[in-house]
Order: structure tokens, then sequence, then C-alpha cells
């Protein structure tokens, strides 16, 4: 029986990426804390490496700590093999903003002094639906 990396050897690009990733959360992991929490992801494209972050100022903080990432990459590609064949030429980071949607509050909201009587109509032309509002009148009523 086949171990599993050697299935996933036979793959092709969508493999590599596994890859990539992979060698990404190892560098994540070296990371402190405060930068994993405010890191969304990361990804490679032509050779440069990017930080996606919840608040600039983590970019700004990377940005100050960019020979220690790449030291960091560096050691992980000297000792992790696949690994190896990342290329990191440029690092960079942005801030992903996201869109609060409003909350629309309305402030006409009626409120009822009276308490409930039970008259009403019940236009009700299937019996179940019927017996149910009588039911619901027939407990307004009681209290």
């Amino acid at each position: 029986m086949k171990k599993i990396n050697e299935i996933l050897n036979h793959l092709p690009i969508p493999y590599d990426k596994i890859k990539v990733q992979r060698c990404l959360k190892l560098l994540i992991q070296g990371l402190p804390q405060h930068y994993k929490n405010n890191i969304l992801y990361m990804y490679l494209k032509n050779e440069t490496l990017y930080f996606v972050t919840k608040h600039q100022a983590i970019n700004f903080e990377l940005y100050q700590k960019l020979s220690d990432i790449k030291l960091m990459l560096n050691l992980i590609q000297k000792k992790m093999n696949r690994c190896k064949t990342i290329k990191v030429s440029n690092i960079k980071a942005f801030t992903s903003y996201t869109k609060k949607q409003k909350i629309n509050i309305n402030h006409n909201i009626k409120f009822y002094l009276k308490n409930p009587k039970g008259d009403f109509k019940n236009l009700a032309k299937n019996e179940k639906i019927h017996q149910a509002f009588e039911e619901i009148r027939n407990i307004i009523k009681n209290k």
C-alpha cells in the first residue's frame, strides 16, 4: 500500500500549492503571538510574499522586521526539504478592510399599554389553523 506522500507527489500543481502553504504556516508559527493573532493569511505570488493583516500597525511592524522574517524563511528552507523550492525575493504587507453592515434601527417602536382581550376575528379557512387561533384566544381570555 502506498503512503499518502507518494500519492501526493504524483499530483501536479495543486500539491505544490499545498507544500507552499505548509511552509508559510511554519513561518507564521515562528512569529510572535501578536503577529499570529493579527495576520489573516499569507500567500506567495511571483516571488513576492504577501501578508494580509487586520490592522495597519501590524504592517508597519512587519516592515520593521523584514530581515528577521527573511532569516526565518531561510532557516525553514534549510531544515525542511519540501520548502527548498520556495523563492521569495520581496515581502509586502497590506490590510484587508471588510465593510461593516449598518444595522437599521427603527426608532418608531410602538408600545401597547393595553392588555389583550382576545377580541379578534378568526378568518382562517384551514380547520387546523382555525383551531389553533381559537386555542390562542382561550389562553388570552384566561389570563
